[in-house]
């Protein structure tokens, strides 16, 4: 027998339309977060640990120019480049959060494409991330790879004086 109940039978009023968006909104991400990676493989990290984004025609830092100090964001691109090609201890070494966030969009973009062929969201119980959490997690990311670059720069500053 294979008896069917009223629900498994019949479509719940808008499910298309919604697997239609959710995998729109999926491919969506996973176009951008590709792009990233895509960009990231196609860059060589600079042996510096900073300053692999001037393969795209930008600028120096300014920061670093004016005050030899790294800013926040140096090393961003160079871990990126790192972590796609397996490097994760170089990675992690330029810049930590860089790190973090490269890993973070990989996985971003392997759910995006589960997300298009399944057509549901994975779900996760993320009740405890509120946006100002995500905001703050994100800050003591940033701030806290800024601080080790800053300590790594010092270390390997050289000593005047001597």
């Amino acid at each position: 027998m294979n008896a069917r109940t009223e629900s498994e039978e019949a479509p719940k009023p808008g499910a298309g339309r919604r697997s239609s968006a959710t995998r729109l909104w999926a491919g969506t991400v996973f176009l951008g977060t590709a792009c990233v990676i895509g960009l990231a493989i196609y860059l060589q990290p600079a042996p510096e640990g900073h300053g692999t984004h001037r393969q795209l025609g930008l600028g120096e830092c300014g920061m670093l120019v004016v005050t030899g100090l790294p800013c926040p964001s140096c090393g961003m691109t160079t871990a990126f480049a790192h972590t796609v090609r397996g490097q994760w201890f170089r990675a992690f070494w330029v810049q930590p959060a860089g790190f973090v966030l490269a890993l973070g969009c990989i996985a971003t973009c392997l759910g995006a494409v589960r997300t298009v062929i399944i057509g549901r969201v994975p779900q996760f119980n993320i009740m405890f991330l509120t946006p100002y959490r995500l905001f703050l997690g994100l800050l003591v990311l940033l701030l806290g790879g800024w601080g080790f670059k800053m300590v790594v720069t010092l270390q390997n500053a050289p000593q005047s004086g001597t």
